[in-house]
């Protein structure tokens, strides 16, 4: 067995100082293909929910429709609280695109339908999570 041994710096109680956090923007990368013929539905449902977004006073996502390569559509959801999202229980932000899609839908069994329908229209999709750097420090 190891001993628990204490280093010095805490031996002293020594705290070290707060670490400076990267100025990172943080996203949620999906990447999209979807069934043959199903994009013009997809593109539909796509609207209602950037009518969501806009009707919950958020920026929507950057969606990327690619001409080349595997997938239809690559899109690019802003973490706008950083990478600490992703400890939530729940997202306030989430929860109010929620309370706006259902009002557009007509209610939350038709939001939920319409979520169903978008999902059943991909026949493959990957996610990601990726960062950019707004201070030139193109490092990791």
């Amino acid at each position: 067995a190891m001993p628990m041994a204490v280093t010095p710096a805490q031996a002293d109680n020594h705290a070290e100082a707060e670490p400076k956090m990267l100025e990172q923007d943080w996203y949620r990368v999906n990447l999209v293909r979807f069934k043959e013929g199903k994009q013009g539905r997809a593109s539909e449902i796509i609207a209602m929910y950037e009518k969501a977004s806009d009707a919950a006073g958020q920026e929507g996502p950057v969606s990327v429709h690619m001409n080349s390569g595997p997938w239809h559509l690559m899109v690019f959801f802003k973490m706008e609280h950083g990478i600490g999202e992703m400890g939530w229980a729940s997202n306030p932000d989430e929860a109010a695109w929620d309370k706006a899609f259902a009002e557009i839908a007509g209610g939350e069994d038709q939001a939920k339908k319409l979520h169903d329908e978008f999902s059943s229209l991909i026949a493959v999709r990957e996610r990601h999570i990726g960062h950019i750097h707004d201070d030139g420090n193109e490092g990791s």
